[in-house]
């Protein structure tokens, strides 16, 4: 299992969404990443908001870079979290928060 489990999508406006998740412990990236305690990594953070993004917006544009990521705190297995997305079409300019 690559992405995690929906628990619920709430589109705001065109451009908004906020998405609940549970992360079960199968989850391929929890495979090693680290022995000791399971963890997400910020890279699959990433692509989550990436892919559900351009899900949820429709957006046909190739991924230019990242301009500031901040990981708040470790995602854990069996944590329930929430993704707030926001597309600024204008600016082709992606922000997420976990």
């Amino acid at each position: 299992m690559m992405l995690p489990q929906e628990i619920g999508v709430r589109i705001t406006d065109t451009y908004s969404a906020t998405l609940h998740f549970n992360l079960p412990p199968e989850l391929f990236w929890f495979k090693g990443h680290f022995p000791e305690q399971s963890i997400i990594p910020g890279v699959t953070q990433i692509h989550w908001a990436i892919h559900y993004a351009t899900e949820i917006f429709s957006i046909k544009r190739d991924f230019n870079g990242i301009d500031v990521v901040k990981f708040q705190r470790p995602l854990f297995p069996q944590e329930n979290i929430t993704l707030i997305l926001n597309w600024d079409a204008e600016k082709s300019k992606l922000s997420f928060q976990y």
